[in-house]
């Protein structure tokens, strides 16, 4: 698929900007010459008037606060260690209260740019991430890019083209509907760009969810001490989002036309005491893989999640978690997104 590159245009959002600087430039003017209380107090209002925060919002950054999304992260507690009985999702991201009207960025142009979205206590300098220009390349014959999937039973919201009953909520263990059959859709368009892969296709989640880090993390060992040509590994996940009344929301974007899942990058560390001495270059690898992403499709991809679990990806340079969507996508807007996250991988694996 032809990628697009897309710049927002700001023309549309700089008169009113500046008619309203220039207004608050001449109250300024007023009050500072004649000390008039009629001024100070216009001054005053104008500073507080969200309308004339939003102007100055637009000239500053080419996109009208009341057009903008935000998302709030999750409290960093919320995330249970690998070990835990009942683990909660990998996500960190829940849509903000309907209140908090503070202007940001449009999703399209917050993804023009690296954000890193950081649970843990260590210090990361996004610029020295993307400075360190890591690239992994395919290289030598055999398999080059291992998928697996932890958490395997995950899946989609059914829809009119995949109606299938989940085995238990928000999961099925029928690889056509969860996230194995995501898997299926990356290694098939990978290869068709001519990237070599493996895929391990096995439930590791059920029938007992406890344990299934231990349980793929053996997989994944093995398939490399059999297939050293392996140079990615990617742990293919489906995120969950939930209210607290259990509603299912979506993580979409729009591409060509068509309503596509949102990717994240979740990058494991040491920060949680397991042994893990290589996580800042994982944590550069993402970040010049999603640097070219964004860049690809402006819209695909939400901030990079680094976080005190491991996840496994000590078991391997270039080792990825991939949240592709939210239960609340159907399966057709995952396999969207996928393909074009294999278009990207196969572009920088190949160095085109």
């Amino acid at each position: 698929m032809k990628r697009r590159r897309r710049n927002r245009s700001r023309a549309g959002v700089r008169p009113a900007a500046w008619c309203a600087l220039a207004a608050a430039g001449v109250l300024l003017a007023a009050a500072q010459l004649g000390g008039e209380a009629g001024a100070q107090e216009a001054l005053s209002k104008l500073a507080r008037s969200p309308g004339f925060l939003s102007c100055v919002t637009a000239l500053e950054f080419g996109v009208r606060a009341d057009a903008a999304e935000v998302y709030v992260p999750r409290a960093a507690a919320a995330a249970r260690d690998e070990d835990a009985a009942e683990p909660q999702s990998e996500s960190v991201y829940v849509p903000s209260a309907p209140e908090n009207a503070a202007p940001v960025l449009s999703a399209p142009d917050k993804a023009a740019t690296l954000t890193i979205n950081n649970d843990t206590d260590y210090d990361v300098d996004v610029a020295a991430c993307l400075a360190s220009d890591t690239h992994i390349r395919a290289e030598g014959d055999g398999p080059q890019v291992l998928v697996f999937h932890t958490h395997a039973s995950e899946s989609y919201t059914p829809d009119a083209a995949f109606p299938y009953t989940p085995t238990e909520t928000e999961r099925t263990t029928d690889t056509r509907y969860n996230v194995v059959r995501v898997g299926d859709e990356l290694c098939t368009a990978l290869e068709k760009r001519g990237i070599e892969t493996l895929h391990i296709r096995s439930l590791f989640d059920t029938p007992t969810y406890a344990g299934s880090y231990d349980r793929s993390l053996a997989a994944v060992e093995q398939a490399l001490e059999e297939n050293p040509s392996v140079k990615v590994v990617i742990d293919l996940h489906r995120d969950s989002i939930l209210t607290d009344e259990g509603e299912a929301y979506k993580t979409s974007c729009t591409v060509d036309g068509a309503e596509t899942a949102q990717l994240m990058f979740v990058v494991g560390t040491d920060a949680g005491g397991l042994y893990h001495p290589d996580w800042r270059d994982n944590l550069n690898f993402v970040s010049t893989l999603q640097y070219a992403l964004n860049r690809a499709y402006p819209s695909l991809m939400r901030p990079v999640n680094l976080r005190t679990q491991r996840f496994d990806q000590h078991a391997s340079p270039g080792s990825l978690l991939v949240e592709v969507g939210s239960s609340g996508n159907t399966l057709p807007e995952a396999l969207s997104a996928v393909r074009l996250f294999a278009d990207v991988l196969a572009d920088e694996m190949t160095g085109m």
